[in-house]
């Protein structure tokens, strides 16, 4: 079919058709780099921790007297967690990774303050900590059992001598060379040896850069504020969730139990905002997309009214059913082409302020082509239906007045 009459029937409409094209040119930028933002959220949510996540319990216990034994109460604790017959094992643990709260420092490659610290979250745990994490410790060695300090409220302070760190944390203080058996320094400047290294896994704070960048010393702190991780067996942390609340109330009643929940919850918690996003753009983009399918058989209906007549003068003529339909199809195409070339100029743009403004990585182009052929098929199938009803419409219309 020549396209030259359908441009010039178009000519005949151009405010309609530059409405419509300038409404599939703003959707096509909003959906390419909404979808693009969707995906970075996803896969942002879905990285992978370097914990048996989906089988951790986190356990929070406040202390209501001054009287108690912290070091005892979490001897006790730690006893009942790790020969309970669905536990696989248990530890005490400062804060809970991928929770949004943390502890961090900074670590020195030299004993010289002008030197700059790499920043890092820390972690207190004992010997079983990385086991009950599930963490995957590749080379060197974990913490032996006379290596965890054992603090009491009042304590004096110290640091420890040896530590375990994340392969990330070890390339950033030594990007030349193997870090393990390497000496860090804490801000006092007091010295500690890497000991071991675990390949991956994510800390505290999810929007973090860092999140890969962990410590690990070996310490039991009492305080009135106590932290567990356990790792239950494979298919029973749901139910032993409510059989840990309440042993562990019954092994010291003079404390509150805070929280005993999945892991898992958690760190959902701590993607709640991304995940609200992610939600609230799949709903811009079915939004947009029906606005869009509507705007476009609106167009189509109103084509197929004003043309009545030529449309019964045409099949007069010998046009088929076919030829008619093709030609609002045609139409159509080159209407939504014309606003997928404006959206793809605007997608730059946009594309370009989210990269500047907001630290997006650079828009992947697969989704612009992706985009354009959605467009295209939604726009073929919303133009379909009015162009169906032109083809019903009888030679004889042509012979009655208009």
């Amino acid at each position: 079919m020549e396209t030259g009459p359908i441009v010039r029937a178009l000519l005949h409409h151009k405010t309609g058709t530059f409405l419509v094209a300038l409404q599939i040119a703003v959707s096509l930028a909003i959906i390419v780099n909404a979808m693009f933002i969707i995906n970075a959220r996803i896969e942002k949510m879905n990285r992978p921790t370097g914990m048996d996540v989906a089988n951790l319990i986190a356990i929070s216990i406040r202390s209501t007297g001054d009287d108690s034994d912290g070091l005892a109460d979490i001897r006790r604790d730690l006893d009942f967690l790790r020969y309970h017959p669905d536990v696989d094992q248990a530890t005490v643990i400062n804060h809970f990774p991928l929770s949004g709260s943390g502890s961090g420092t900074g670590l020195r490659t030299l004993p010289d303050e002008n030197v700059t610290p790499t920043s890092t979250a820390r972690y207190q745990l004992d010997e079983y900590g990385l086991e009950t994490l599930g963490a995957n410790l590749v080379r060197g060695r974990n913490f032996r059992p006379e290596e965890v300090q054992m603090r009491s409220p009042g304590d004096e302070p110290q640091t420890a001598e040896v530590v375990i760190v994340t392969q990330a944390l070890g390339d950033e203080l030594f990007p030349q060379q193997d870090p393990l058996g390497n000496v860090v320094y804490w801000g006092n400047m007091e010295p500690a040896t890497i000991i071991g290294i675990v390949d991956h896994m994510q800390g505290s704070w999810v929007n973090w850069d860092g999140l890969d960048r962990n410590l690990f010393h070996a310490r039991v702190s009492a305080q009135n504020f106590v932290r567990y991780l356990v790792r239950s067996r494979p298919g029973r942390r749901d139910a032993l969730i409510p059989v840990l609340e309440s042993e562990l109330f019954k092994l010291n009643r003079n404390r509150v139990i805070r929280e005993v929940s999945a892991h898992e919850d958690i760190v959902a918690r701590s993607y709640e905002l991304d995940r609200a996003m992610t939600n609230i753009l799949i709903a811009v983009i079915i939004l947009l997309v029906g606005l869009t399918a509507l705007v476009i058989t609106g167009l189509a209906s109103y084509f197929v009214s004003q043309r009545t007549k030529q449309i019964g003068i045409r099949r007069a003529l010998g046009a088929t059913r076919m030829d008619i339909l093709r030609y609002f199809l045609v139409e159509n195409w080159l209407i939504t082409t014309l606003g997928a070339i404006g959206g793809c100029l605007l997608t730059v743009g946009v594309g370009y302020w989210l990269e500047t403004s907001f630290d997006l990585p650079r828009l992947d182009w697969r989704y612009l082509g992706a985009s354009i052929l959605v467009l295209w098929v939604v726009s073929q199938f919303a133009a379909y239906w009015p162009a169906r009803r032109a083809t019903n419409i009888a030679p004889a219309v042509a012979t009655r007045s208009v």
